[in-house]
């Protein structure tokens, strides 16, 4: 009697415990959707001059005015792009329209770039 006891009770205690982990991992799931939702990428647009390209590197120098979605005042600075196809058919000195997200602190990376005439 006390085996059958016994084995039942490990049987309830390995359910329970086997269901308690499956919840949390949904609970954790749920969690990190809602985080990446509410970190999903705000695009900001902005206006300036391609100073500098960079195919090695991936990135773009260009002088821009204030975004101000952003918060930041007009400046000179290097930005990183994911698609270096986007760089290709820049050339400094151009007047461009540009899409910049945020992907977490101090990571920015330009979207899309449109010449501007």
């Amino acid at each position: 009697m006390k085996f059958a006891t016994f084995s039942i009770a490990a049987f309830l205690l390995a359910t329970s415990t086997a269901a308690l982990a499956v919840d949390h991992m949904q609970h954790m799931s749920q969690t990190e959707m809602h985080q990446t939702d509410a970190h999903v990428a705000q695009t900001h647009r902005g206006h300036g001059t391609v100073n500098k390209i960079d195919l090695q590197h991936n990135t773009v120098n260009m002088t821009h005015g204030p975004i101000k979605s952003l918060g930041w005042p007009g400046m000179t600075m290097d930005f990183k792009v994911k698609d270096a196809a986007i760089l290709k058919d820049l050339k400094p000195g151009q007047n461009v329209m540009f899409e910049v997200v945020n992907e977490g602190p101090r990571r920015y990376f330009v979207t899309h770039i449109t010449p501007q005439k």
